[in-house]
């Protein structure tokens, strides 16, 4: 009688972790839409002041005009295979505090389920948790919660969450390597003479 019990008990654990998994993904942050097209919301973007990403040539991105309850937000489209659609969604918060971030991680747990700390080995006054939407992380929709409380020009201080469809996102990436492909790579022109150390490295 024991063992059937416990072979129940392991029965409802796996049903409760495989319905976990197959939770629907979030997809809609204020507003947003992930995969609609940007057309949609040409009111809330700043579209005169879309910039291609340097290292990702293959998505563009376009700030999001002010917006209740967050300081700032943008989102990341694709201009190769999905065009103009909506591959990244990321604000941060109007309430940088810590209270609000602990607040706001126990209301997405509670709604997601328990995240994936990111926060060991990112150095001090950092808190990252990451929640998955499917077995295949490369392909799903993931929801970043972050909070930093240093100072940089290169690291978001405060709160900030980022969602990402990163089926759309490596969909973008294949087309762009295969378009690579095809076409020779432009040689930079400049400059027109040898280059060398005291070119590569600051002197």
């Amino acid at each position: 009688m024991k063992k059937i019990a416990i072979l129940v008990a392991a029965m409802l654990v796996l049903a409760a972790s495989q319905a976990f998994g197959q939770q629907k993904a979030p997809m809609e942050l204020a507003g947003l839409t992930l995969g609609k097209p940007i057309k949609d919301y040409v009111e809330r973007l700043d579209t005169d002041k879309a910039v291609p990403i340097w290292d990702k040539p293959y998505l563009v991105r376009m700030n999001v005009k002010p917006t209740k309850g967050f300081k700032a937000g943008y989102v990341l489209f694709g201009q190769c295979v999905n065009e103009g659609r909506i591959v990244r969604l990321k604000f941060k918060y109007k309430d940088g505090s810590e209270a609000f971030f602990k607040d706001t991680l126990a209301k997405l747990t509670k709604r997601f389920g328990k995240p994936k700390s990111l926060s060991a080995g990112e150095g001090g006054g950092y808190q990252g948790y990451r929640w998955t939407f499917g077995p295949d992380k490369d392909k799903a929709v993931t929801v970043l919660f972050e909070r930093y409380s240093g100072s940089g020009i290169d690291v978001t201080e405060g709160n900030s969450i980022r969602m990402t469809d990163n089926a759309l996102l490596a969909e973008e990436r294949a087309c762009y390597d295969a378009k690579r492909d095809r076409e020779p790579e432009a040689q930079p022109a400049f400059p027109l003479f040898t280059i060398d150390d005291e070119w590569l490295l600051p002197h």
